[in-house]
């Protein structure tokens, strides 16, 4: 949290909420994906993943393994707290997740998803190096092709899905009309500016419909925001139709590294 009201450019006409929105103030790292192939240490959407002989390949409920969503290595940026300073943390998808029949899909259990994290790295000898057993990705899976990450500092306000947006601002966006003279509402420029709908780690969520932890205390620990990654045509990533994945996590469990109470929420239009 930020109490600088520097680190914050709002357009003109919300610079009555500065008060406001500067408390809620969140860094988080942006990604910008790109096609190449990759080591298998190295952060990454989809390719194989870093993984020790020692260990076995995640499966999901039908035997099934599971294919490489995403892979993040710690060491390749610098991330806060509550985010580790090294290590590798991956999460892996069941095919069962590539097709979306509803709208919504919660997961708190892990056997349709796989949360990894190695604190410390091997060399390449000691792992595995042929994936050959794995199926192809099917035109289905998000991601279509193996891409490197590019990471990037970002801040930002709590964001226009955000369920405490109403806590910071004191009341519900909608509720306050218009906020210029062309008739422009508070809640379309907020929209505007501050949906979220970025691929990132920590920071703020972007929802298709409404916050899913607004009315539910037990989804309310779950404050941090592990992993988002949000449908891009042009970057050949797809969830459903027109969808976003979000992975979150208790900050508390994630300063302990403790990666086995997660929650996966993936929507689409």
């Amino acid at each position: 949290m930020v109490e600088t009201k520097d680190f914050i450019n709002l357009p003109h006409q919300m610079e009555r909420f500065r008060d406001k929105l500067v408390p809620s103030l969140l860094k988080n790292t942006l990604i910008t994906p790109y096609r190449r192939i990759t080591s298998p240490t190295e952060s990454k959407f989809a390719g194989y993943p870093y993984l020790p002989k020692t260990h076995v390949h995640p499966k999901d409920l039908k035997g099934n393994y599971m294919h490489l969503l995403a892979q993040i290595n710690f060491s390749d940026s610098i991330f806060l707290p509550p985010f580790p300073e090294k290590g590798i943390l991956q999460i892996f998808i069941s095919k069962d997740l590539c097709f979306p029949e509803a709208q919504v899909k919660e997961l708190y259990f892990q056997q349709e998803f796989k949360i990894r994290y190695y604190p410390s790295i091997l060399p390449e000898g000691e792992l595995v190096q042929d994936f050959s057993y794995l199926s192809n990705l099917g035109s289905d899976f998000p991601i279509q092709n193996e891409m490197g990450l590019i990471f990037s500092d970002h801040m930002e306000p709590v964001t226009a899905t955000d369920y405490r947006l109403k806590q910071y601002l004191g009341f519900p966006l909608s509720d306050y009309g218009h906020i210029s003279d062309d008739e422009q509402t508070l809640e379309d420029l907020y929209f505007e500016t501050y949906l979220g709908a970025e691929h990132k780690i920590g920071g703020y969520p972007y929802f298709i419909e409404e916050d899913s932890r607004t009315n539910s205390e037990f989804l309310k620990r779950f404050d941090t925001l592990l992993l988002q990654i949000v449908t891009n045509d042009e970057q050949g990533i797809v969830y459903g139709d027109t969808g976003i994945i979000k992975v979150f996590i208790n900050r508390e469990k994630l300063m302990k590294l403790d990666f086995t109470e997660v929650y996966f929420h993936a929507e689409q239009y």
